[in-house]
Order: C-alpha cells, then structure tokens, then sequence
C-alpha cells in the first residue's frame, strides 16, 4: 500500500527555531510583557501562538490575536533572507515523489507556501495545508483529516510525520500512521509517550520507515 505524507514544517522540514524565537521577541517588544527564552518556547513549537501566549505569559483575547499578526510579520521577513532546511530533505522528498504529499503545519497556509517557495521545497508538494485552514488546532485530528481530504486518500493511508507531540497525537487521533522526528524541537522521551509508529534520527531515514509502514500497512 503506498502512503500519502503529511509533513510538519518547523523542526520537520527546516531549522528555523532563531527565526520563531527572533520573531517572537520582536513581536513582543513593548507589550511589557517579559522576552520569551529558548528554553521555554522549544517545547510547544508547534502550537498556534495564542496558545504558546496563553500558557507562557497568561496572555488572550485581541492582544494576543496583534501580537501573533506582527509575529507573522517578523517571521517571514526573517525567512525571506533564507531558511535552512535539514540535511537530506530535498533528496529524499525527491525519492518519495510520485506519492500525495501535503503539509500538515500549524503556519498559516499563505507563510506555509512562502516558506516553502524560499526553501526551495514547494515543488515537491501536492497541497499545502495550514492551521488557519481548520477549526480546531493539532493535537486535534481535524488538520490531518483536512489534508487527507484535499489529497484525495482516506486517512488510514496517510502517514504524519513531525517533530512535536502535538503532531503525532492529532495523526494518531486522525487514525494515521506516525513518524516522530527526534532530531527537532520536540523532547524526545515526550514524543515517544506520543507513541508514534516509527522514529527517525534524520530526515534520510524516512526513506525506510515508509517502506516498513508501508509494509505494515498491507497487513
């Protein structure tokens, strides 16, 4: 059986932790409110920023909804300098082609495209799905089962692959198969209490892990 992929992109994809936590900063800047650290902001990479806001500093409502537009706005300035995506990404995106693949990104779809584009990776895609494109965010299966349905797969033949928790609870949640990748943002004994169905050290091994998921998927 061949599996459709859904791919986170932070941490996933593309190194891009100091533009999210630069962008962040700056968006932040004036507000009063305390400077985020590395420490504290790695661990919910991948949840929208109202909620990182929410559980960081307390903060709801409209003013968070301003700070997550200028956050926006810094980030994709900062990438549009360039983005440095992970060693072996484009090879092996390449090997999987003639698959579906999508996104499956808490970004915006609009900054998910321009990341994309910039990486040098948007062509290896099919669809690219975003968090504004769904009502309720990972760890909720509904960006998952979004993106199944703009590919044209049903779910239980897609395959999630990301580096948060948060990603491979809404792929299981979406009744997926699940790749965390331990070499992101993600702490790696969090991920595991995920209980993805494989890992991967780098993105090159994901080359087995379908093979194998793909294997296990026929049984």
């Amino acid at each position: 059986m061949t599996l459709a992929l859904l791919f986170d992109i932070d941490g996933t994809l593309m190194d891009t932790f100091d533009a999210i936590l630069d962008a962040m900063n700056l968006a932040i800047e004036g507000t009063g409110v305390a400077p985020l650290t590395r420490e504290e902001l790695r661990p919910l990479i991948g949840m929208p920023v109202q909620r990182q806001m929410s559980l960081l500093r307390g903060m709801e409502g409209p003013e968070v909804d301003a700070l997550t537009d200028r956050y926006y706005e810094h980030f994709l300035g900062i990438v549009s300098k360039g983005v440095k995506t992970y060693p072996g990404v484009k090879e092996t995106l390449a090997a999987l082609q003639g698959r579906p693949i999508g996104t499956m990104t808490t970004r915006r779809k609009e900054g998910a495209k321009f990341m994309l584009r910039v990486a040098g990776l948007d062509s290896y895609f099919t669809a690219i799905i975003g968090g504004d494109q769904a009502p309720r965010p990972k760890p909720y299966p509904d960006l998952p089962r979004l993106g199944a349905e703009i590919l044209g797969v049903p779910p239980e033949r897609c395959l999630v692959v990301g580096d948060a928790p948060v990603d491979i609870l809404a792929g299981r949640a979406a009744r997926m198969w699940t790749v965390a990748a331990i070499y992101g943002y993600g702490e790696p004994h969090s991920l595991r209490e995920a209980k993805p169905h494989a890992e991967i050290a780098q993105f090159a091994d994901l080359l087995r892990v379908v093979a194998e998921l793909e294997a296990r998927a026929e049984r």
